[in-house]
């Protein structure tokens, strides 16, 4: 009898080595050969879930939102007040805590860098970009309605320049690992905050 593929369960495997070679290797080294390998798949394997590159990188950048949005619910469950939630939402996109949640940062920029070179990339860049605003506006709108926002008609700007601080703090701290801990994330966003807010 033959054996039952999960298919969910072999794409994630697909996609986490090519998480692996990415965040080690580059783009360069993610071919469908080497994530075939790195999976310990036949090609044959990966191109039945993945014919052509662009097939896998797509379903990579929906992997990465959808942890992401995995994370900000957790933050939602459990909420504790207009700033503090702000500060848990935010560091959760920002998050350091473990070897995964760097990785995956890390991932993150690289698809960024590799979106703006590659012109078939740009409708998913620009819908992160737009699930980016989304998510600094409900993280402003959130304070403002709280009375911690000291304006509120500036919350479309205001969300523009969470969006560069947050992508700038993720830079940071893949590309200096070791100045980023959790911590000093945690106070580099209360820092933030407190400039926008009544804090």
């Amino acid at each position: 009898m033959p054996k039952i593929i999960d298919h969910a369960e072999r794409k994630d495997q697909i996609v986490e080595a090519m998480f692996r070679i990415i965040h080690h290797s580059g783009f360069e080294k993610a071919t469908l050969r080497e994530i075939a390998k790195e999976a310990g798949l036949s090609l044959g394997s990966v191109q039945h879930f993945f014919p052509k590159q662009k097939d896998i990188y797509m379903f990579a950048i929906d992997v990465v939102y959808q942890r992401f949005e995995e994370r900000m619910q957790q933050v939602v469950q459990d909420y504790q007040g207009g700033f503090e939630n702000a500060v848990r939402m935010i560091k959760q996109i920002v998050s350091a805590n473990t070897e995964e949640e760097r990785m995956e940062n890390d991932i993150w920029m690289k698809f960024s860098i590799m979106a703006t070179m590659n012109p078939e990339y740009q409708e998913p860049k620009n819908k992160s970009r737009e699930v980016d605003l989304n998510f600094a506006k409900d993280v402003l709108d959130t304070l403002y309605q709280e009375g911690h926002l000291k304006n509120s008609t500036s919350i479309k700007e205001n969300a523009n320049s969470l969006i560069i601080f947050i992508h700038g703090l993720v830079f940071e701290s893949v590309i200096f690992r070791d100045l980023y801990d959790s911590d000093v994330i945690e106070n580099e966003i209360r820092s933030y905050l407190r400039r926008v807010c009544h804090e």
